[in-house]
């Protein structure tokens, strides 16, 4: 290990370009498609932001003349940064580079408790605002991704985009491929379910209903094992009931909508989903209470972390969700930013000191994920053998067809049908335990020895 880590040393070193003085452009590779590059030219380089079809030239001493095709130019590194985006906040963060963050479109919305003193963006001068767009802020404007198109894995390599504004592309580099390969790590590891979970990402919006269906959502849901087949487009999306029949068949739903009720976002989603009595609704998600959010992560004023720290760190999410679909792949695992909705406490961690050690932050640090094939999500008891004795038993006393030319065949046809009747009540019944199991240990989560409030983040 020891000697790969020195012979990538020395690859970094060898593939960096000296521009002048104490300046330096790193080579690295962009791995996922994620819609821009970098390239390397004798004086500058070149970010090509191909979504928005933008590109920024970055220089150390001074501005090369005579350059074509360059949307942009920005002194690097930069020393002061303004934001209209939390992912930009949570990117500044994982590279080490919180105390060049100056101002914010909104203060208050960003729950990094490790900022200094943010200031509103439009009394403040910067070097560059990383945005939604690319035009808010003129000339010095950078946009990033701002919506859920992309996959996890593209999402967070925009790290080494920001990380050019820097020169500090090496350790963006470097933090990304752990990353990337915890998540690939988990994402294999589930793989291998005997009854995978079937899944939807929700919300409420334009007062509908809706399925959602981007990339970034569906990723998730498939890296922690489950189905997540698409639903046809509803046929009438401002009838509830066409959106409650397609996904009637879900153990989980993980929701997004805007609620704004706190201490009865339940009850408010209910509302909204036109579930007057969830628990008589037929639906398999409302009689386990399985419906999850990612806000479950705040600032003390109730600001969702996720927008900032999630998207930097898909590994943690798809853990979070892993833990809530089959709680006993990592059963001392502790979830960051997922809530039970469902509970009858909406239970969430505010961060602060005992969850975010600014010195030693997590969203710095990527466990190491084992690789394995053996997890099926089964508990491993034998109570499955009684369930087939069970059956065995109804298969005696079904055999015993009218007619002695028919009795064999009868018989035959009998234990058959006996057979099947068994693998389904099997298979529905090990689902009822499942969901029974999973709504017990999100119970304990809610009121015993793994309260949210304890969680102790490493």
């Amino acid at each position: 290990m020891k000697l790969f880590k020195i012979a990538t040393a020395v690859a970094l070193i060898y593939n960096a370009q000296t521009v002048g003085g104490d300046c330096s452009f790193d080579e690295i590779s962009v791995e996922s498609s994620p819609g821009f590059t970098i390239s390397i030219e004798k004086e500058y380089k070149v970010l090509e932001d191909t979504r928005s079809q933008m590109k920024y030239g970055l220089y150390c001493d001074s501005q090369p003349s005579n350059v074509d095709g360059i949307d942009r130019w920005f002194k690097v590194p930069v020393s002061s940064v303004g934001v209209r985006i939390p992912l930009a906040s949570g990117f500044l963060e994982a590279l080490g580079h919180r105390d060049t963050l100056k101002a914010a479109e909104s203060p208050g919305n960003l729950t990094n408790i490790c900022l200094g003193n943010i200031q509103p963006l439009e009394s403040s001068t910067v070097d560059i605002v990383f945005s939604t767009n690319t035009t808010s802020d003129g000339e010095k404007t950078v946009a990033l991704p701002a919506d859920d198109t992309l996959t996890p894995l593209q999402k967070a390599e925009w790290i080494k985009f920001v990380a050019a504004f820097y020169n500090d592309e090496k350790a963006a580099s470097s933090l990304y491929s752990s990353i990337s390969a915890a998540y690939e790590c988990h994402w294999s590891n589930l793989q291998h379910l005997a009854q995978q979970p079937h899944a939807y990402w929700v919300q409420y919006a334009d007062k509908q209903p809706q399925i959602i269906d981007s990339a970034y959502q569906k990723s998730l849901l498939a890296g922690a094992g489950a189905t997540n087949d698409t639903k046809e487009p509803l046929s009438d999306p401002t009838d509830p009931s066409k959106f409650q029949e397609a996904i009637k068949d879900a153990d989980f739903v993980f929701d997004q909508t805007f609620l704004t009720e706190y201490g009865q976002r339940a009850s408010e989603w209910y509302e909204k989903f036109a579930y007057p009595d969830p628990q008589n609704s037929g639906a398999s998600f409302l009689r386990s209470r399985n419906i999850w959010r990612t806000d479950g992560y705040t600032s003390k004023d109730g600001v969702s972390n996720f927008p900032e720290f999630g998207y930097v760190r898909p590994d943690l999410v798809l853990q979070d969700i892993i833990s809530v679909m089959e709680p006993t792949y990592e059963p001392k695992y502790q979830r960051r930013w997922m809530l039970w909705l469902g509970g009858t406490n909406e239970n969430t961690v505010v961060i602060d000191s005992s969850n975010y050690n600014c010195d030693s932050p997590w969203i710095t640090q990527v466990a190491k994920c084992e690789a394995r094939t053996d997890f099926t999500g089964e508990d491993g008891s034998s109570s499955d053998s009684s369930s087939d004795s069970s059956s065995s038993d109804d298969e005696g006393k079904s055999e015993g067809s009218s007619g002695r030319a028919g009795k064999i065949a009868g018989g035959v046809v009998a234990a058959a049908a006996v057979i099947a009747l068994a693998v389904v009540a099997l298979h529905y019944y090990n689902k009822r335990r499942r969901n029974l199991r999973i709504q017990a240990l999100a119970q304990q989560a809610e009121f015993g020895g793994h309260s949210p409030q304890a969680r102790r983040f490493s």
